[in-house]
Parts: structure tokens; C-alpha cells; sequence
């Protein structure tokens, strides 16, 4: 007998027991040996109820109580007292109630645990009585609607009155089918007591009697709000976006898909704009990640503000975006478009900080009714690259003539990742000249490519390698074979001049830049103060990350060279923090000083800065004798087709030769 057992036993039924077996024994010794029955009969049956209440173990303990009395009894026995007599049908009578009772302890306990196990998983059960339309409930199905169970009886449609009018009719179409003999099971929402929103499962089975009427229905309820929950959580981390809250690319390809589907039947426009937002990753680069993540909420803020409630605007990733505009015409997207762009241009204050991330759109339109989404969200991208390529901050429609443009440059970055491992890429020289004496003080090393395409143009080539990576490797390539022809150079007796390599910012940026510029100069076994760097100018606008690249540069001999100053995004606090060997005047100023007095007095001023700061002065673009006139006076250096174009090292070194005599006539 366990501790558990005692307690699980009513002190009511000891106090009993011990009165009924009180007056059994002063019966049975006090009267007639013929009542002897009684005094077994009432103890089977209180070994039974102790059983009930205590399991075997509370049967087995009042046996051997009545053990222990009757065995005292019978020591103290008088002729008139118990017999011992045919007991054996009495030990009968004994195991068949301990037995009983311990079956109906064992169900009893059962039904308690299962009891609780529904109300602690808010599970509860409900018949509907057809013939008297009358619904009985399970205890705990008061507790899911978070009332009482008096209040449930007052109002038993309680649970019909608090569903939500939305899933009304939901459950009222379930009654009807399971009046009619079919199992149902659905979920809908109502309204707890607290006022909170919650879901419930319902399965109901009918009973159909032999005459085959329906005669009830038994049904079983859930509470499954924490599953909705967590459904409702997994849908938002699926289809939404986590920073914006926007939809995302997921999402929003199915419903254009499904959008499609419904313009094509009725004929309907339907564009998709592709908006990527200029200059983002600076902003990450130099503010950081966490102002990054606020510009990308205002931003969605902005478009919403601009798009009408019927246009959905989707985050793809990074800064990219993706607006729907359904039922309007090719004017009025162009309007929304050019509204988009000029309203996106107000800068953002974020940390104390003005900011400004401009839009570059394409737009594609479901001319072609077979289009799926995956194919117009591709036009819309290909049409932004084209926006970018002119300028930024404009929008641009796809047409035929881009998508070949678009097939072109994916096939040229297929070919481009070979073109150094089939030896297709050269490297020209276009030199450069002091113009007062005409003697050759340098060279341009540019970068030339011929693969089974034919020739391809570098404006063409070049950024598809700044955009896939490939001007890293590339970039390298042309720094050794530019290093390997300095020495070819000089066993040929040239004069020694420098050679100038254009490096991109990406090269500049990247953090063993130095450590292969190092190596490449010590492999080739070439004088570092022979060799040149031209950087652009936007190379500058990441001063602070690459300053220390330029400064070991200088410390290595190499030269640096600013390329194309004067446009872009010129600014003399550039040149004012960092030392530069070379400044390259952009040929625009050359080609307009002859229309604009206001342009020549800019050229000469910046020529004059250069020397103040004693740096080597070039001029681009030079190609005629008057432009030659014009610069003279400034003793400075000049590059252009008047000397030579761009020419392989071979015919380059012929040059170099006719040029000693040429400088000699000059």
C-alpha cells in the first residue's frame, strides 16, 4: 500500500468502514451462527469501494485489516462466535470484489487523466440531439470561449453568437451538410471572452440509425490559435519581408502570375517597374549597415506614399524593388514614372546625415500575352540596367532592341571569363609627349580584346568585367604585361619613360591589392618609378578606405595618376589630402575651350593648379595642330590621336623609333 493509495481513499468511507464492521462483529457474535453471511457480505462489498477509491493496493490493505480482526476474533472466540467453516466461498466473494474494484479504480483513474489531458490541449466534446436540436457539451467547452459553465447554460447558442461574421458562413454550411449525413471539418474564427481573436478546428461525425436517419451528431473542438499563430509568423517570414514589411520577391511573382492570367482574359495593361536605387552601397560603406536598413525603410515608405492603394510594391533584395501598376496606359505609366523619380530625389535625414539615393526604373509592359511573371520581372531588370547605363536616375521601357542588347552582353560575359586562358586579350600603347619639345615622356597602356565575336569595344567590355569581378584577374594580366614590356622596352634602347595602367576601384579597394602589385613588380624585375597608376576620380569619393592602398603605393615608387579630373565628381579636397604624380586633364575641356571662352579659362586654371602642386600635367583627347597652339604656352604634356592612336607593342616600338627623328625636324 503506497502513501498515494491512503490519500486517494475518503476518510468518510474509514469512518463507515469502521462503524460497519463494528456492528457486523457485534451481530455476528451476539446473535445466532446463522447471520454469520452479513458480517462477509458487508466486507466484500467495503473491499470493493476500497478498491474503487485506492486501487489494488487500497483493497489488499482493508483484506488484511479484516485478516488481522477476524483472526483476534477468533482467538477470543465463545461457542456462540464466528466459524471457520467454508470459508473458501467467502475468499471467493473477497478477489472477486478486490478485482471489480480495482478495474472501475483503473477506469475511473483513466477517465480523469484523459479529462485533463483535453482541458490542458483545449480539446472538449459536443453532441447536437437531432430530434430535440438540443446541444450537450464537455466540461471544458466553456473554458475555450472563456466563460463559465453556468453561463454556456444560459446561452447555450453562445458558441454560434461569438463566431466572426466573416466565417459565418463557414460553420452554418457545416450544420447543413452534417444534418444531411456528411462528416465535416473545418476552422474558423470567434471571439473569445477576453475579446481576442482566436481559431478553432471542428470535425463533426453524424450517427445515422438503422432507418437511416440522422439522429445526432458528435463532434470534437480544438483551440488551435497557437498554431495559427505560428502558421501566420512562418507566412510573414515566407512571403514578407522582414525589414520593410513589404511583400517579397516570392510573393510577389505568384500574384503576378495570377494578375496575368486575369489581364489576359479581359485584355487589361499591366506593367512592372524594376527600381534599383543608385549609390545604396555607399551609403552602407560609409554610414553603415544599421543606416543602410533605415534608408531601405524610408524608401518603401516614399513608394507608398506615391503608388495608389490597387499598385503593389514588392523588396526583391539589397535596394532592388518591384512595383505592379494594373489598368493603365503607357501615358500614365510614363507620368508615374517621371512622379517616382522626382519624388524619390528629396534627400533623407538619417543620423543627422542628408542623404540622397536616386532611382534608375525599367519598365516592362505584357505586350506579348505569353509572358509569364518570371519573364516580364526580367525584362523590367534588363530595361534598369539599360537606365543605369544612361546615367542613373531615369526610367527606361524594355524593348526588342535591348533584349538583344541584353542577349549580346550575357554572351560576352560567357566568352569574357576565357579570354585570358585563350590568350585573346593585348595590350596597346597610346603614348604621351611633352608638347613644348615633342620628346616622349610616357604611355598609356589600354586594353584591347579579340575573340570569335570579332573585336569587342572596351566601353563595351570593361563594365561587364567591373560588374562580374573579372577586372581583378583581368586587371593583373595588364599590370605584368605592361611590367614585362617595360623591360622589352629598355633592352631595345629606348629612353626610359613610364608606363601608365588603368586600375579600377574595385582593384584599388581590394585588400591584397598592394601585396600583388608588390609581387607582380618583384617577378618582373622592372624599376617601380617606370610604372603608373591611373585611378578615376570616384576612386576618391572612397578616400578614407583607400587611402592607405595609395599611400603604400607611393611608398613602393609606383606612380599615381588621376584620370579624366574635371568631371564627375571632382572636388580639389581630393588632391588636397594625398599626393599624386600625375593629373589628366578630361578631353571635354580641350574640345570645348574653342566654344567657351568660360571652359578655356577652367582649363587653364586647372593646369595651373596641377603645377602648383608640382604634378605632371597631361591633356587628353589632343587631335588637331590648333589644339596643340593653344596648349603650348603652358608647357604641359598631351595624348591623343595628333601623336598616335592606340597601337599594339610591336608597332609601337617602330613608332618610337621614327619619333627620334621626328622630334629632331620638330
Amino acid at each position: 500500500m503506497t502513501k498515494l493509495s491512503i490519500k486517494r481513499i475518503p476518510i468518510s468511507l474509514w469512518i463507515i468502514s469502521v462503524l460497519v464492521i463494528a456492528i457486523s462483529i457485534y451481530i455476528e457474535t451476539n446473535t445466532p451462527i446463522e447471520t454469520e453471511g452479513m458480517y462477509w457480505t458487508i466486507n466484500i462489498i467495503l473491499v470493493a469501494m476500497f478498491s474503487y477509491y485506492g486501487g489494488i493496493y487500497g483493497g489488499v490493505a482493508f483484506i488484511v485489516i479484516l485478516s488481522g480482526i477476524y483472526t483476534m476474533m477468533n482467538i477470543v472466540a465463545t461457542p456462540n462466535e464466528l466459524s471457520v467453516q467454508n470459508l473458501f466461498p467467502y475468499g471467493i466473494g473477497l478477489f472477486i470484489a478486490l478485482s471489480i474494484g480495482t478495474l472501475a479504480w483503473k477506469i475511473k483513474t483513466n477517465e480523469i487523466q484523459l479529462k485533463k489531458i483535453f482541458e490542458n490541449n483545449d480539446i472538449t466534446f459536443w453532441t447536437w440531439n437531432q430530434e430535440t436540436d438540443e446541444h450537450i457539451f464537455s466540461e471544458g467547452y466553456a473554458s475555450i470561449y472563456g466563460v463559465t459553465s453556468d453561463i454556456l447554460k444560459e446561452n447555450p447558442n453562445l458558441w454560434l453568437d461569438v463566431v466572426h461574421p466573416d466565417d459565418k458562413e463557414i460553420l452554418l454550411n457545416a450544420l447543413e451538410q452534417q444534418r444531411a449525413g456528411k462528416k465535416t471539418s473545418i476552422t474558423y474564427r470567434f471571439f473569445h471572452a477576453s475579446g481576442e481573436v482566436r481559431w478553432i478546428q471542428d470535425r463533426a461525425t453524424p450517427y445515422i440509425d438503422r432507418h437511416g436517419e440522422v439522429t445526432r451528431v458528435d463532434g470534437v473542438v480544438f483551440d488551435i490559435t497557437s498554431q495559427k499563430k505560428v502558421e501566420q509568423k512562418m507566412n510573414q517570414l515566407i512571403h514578407y519581408d522582414s525589414l520593410t514589411g513589404l511583400t517579397n520577391r516570392k510573393w510577389f511573382q505568384n500574384y503576378l502570375d495570377t494578375a496575368l492570367i486575369s489581364t489576359k482574359k479581359y485584355s487589361r495593361p499591366l506593367a512592372i517597374m524594376f527600381i534599383d536605387f543608385d549609390n545604396f552601397k555607399r551609403v552602407n560603406d560609409t554610414l553603415g549597415h544599421s543606416a543602410g536598413d533605415e534608408l531601405l525603410i524610408r524608401i518603401a515608405n516614399r513608394l507608398k506614399t506615391i503608388l495608389r492603394e490597387s499598385d503593389i510594391v514588392s523588396r526583391q533584395s539589397g535596394d532592388e524593388f518591384l512595383v505592379l501598376v494594373e489598368n493603365r496606359e503607357l501615358p500614365e505609366i510614363e507620368t508615374l514614372a517621371r512622379k517616382i523619380i522626382l519624388e524619390m530625389n528629396a534627400p533623407y535625414s538619417i543620423n543627422g546625415t542628408e542623404i540622397i539615393s536616386t532611382p534608375s526604373i525599367g519598365i516592362s509592359v505584357n505586350h506579348d500575352w505569353e509572358d509569364d511573371a518570371e519573364a516580364l520581372i526580367k525584362k523590367a531588370d534588363f530595361a534598369m540596367f539599360l537606365a543605369k547605363e544612361n546615367g542613373k536616375n531615369n526610367y527606361q521601357f524594355y524593348n526588342e532592341e535591348l533584349n538583344k542588347k541584353m542577349k549580346r552582353k550575357m554572351i560576352l560575359e560567357t566568352y569574357l571569363h576565357k579570354a585570358i586562358e585563350k590568350d585573346e586579350l593585348i595590350v596597346h600603347y597610346q603614348p604621351q609627349f611633352d608638347i613644348a619639345t615633342y620628346q616622349i615622356s610616357g604611355a598609356e597602356a589600354l586594353l584591347r580584346w579579340e575573340c570569335e565575336l570579332g573585336k569587342i569595344p572596351p566601353d563595351e567590355f570593361i563594365p561587364i568585367a567591373e560588374e562580374t569581378g573579372l577586372i581583378i584577374p583581368i586587371g593583373e594580366w595588364v599590370l605584368r604585361q605592361a611590367c614585362r614590356d617595360v623591360k622589352r622596352f629598355h633592352e631595345k634602347g629606348f629612353t626610359s619613360f613610364p608606363i601608365s595602367v588603368n586600375i579600377s576601384t574595385r582593384q584599388l579597394m581590394t585588400p591584397n591589392f598592394i601585396d600583388r602589385v608588390r609581387s607582380i613588380v618583384l617577378e618582373e624585375d622592372v624599376n617601380p618609378q617606370l610604372l603608373t597608376l591611373e585611378i578615376t576620380e570616384s576612386a576618391f569619393l572612397y578616400y578614407e578606405d583607400a587611402k592607405e592602398n595609395i599611400l603604400e603605393l607611393r611608398e613602393l615608387g609606383v606612380g599615381v595618376s588621376l584620370d579624366d579630373f574635371g568631371i564627375g565628381y571632382s572636388s580639389l579636397s581630393m588632391i588636397r589630402n594625398i599626393e599624386i604624380d600625375e593629373l589628366k586633364i578630361d578631353r571635354s575641356f580641350l574640345n570645348d575651350s574653342f566654344k567657351n571662352n568660360r571652359v578655356q579659362s577652367l582649363l587653364e586654371a586647372i593646369i595651373q593648379i596641377g603645377k602648383k602642386i608640382n604634378t605632371k600635367v597631361v591633356v587628353e583627347g589632343i587631335e588637331t595642330k590648333e589644339q596643340i597652339e593653344l596648349l603650348a604656352v603652358h608647357e604641359v604634356y598631351g595624348q591623343g590621336y595628333y601623336y598616335s592612336k592606340p597601337i599594339p607593342v610591336h608597332e609601337f616600338e617602330e613608332w618610337c623609333l621614327g619619333s627620334r627623328e621626328r622630334a629632331k625636324s620638330f
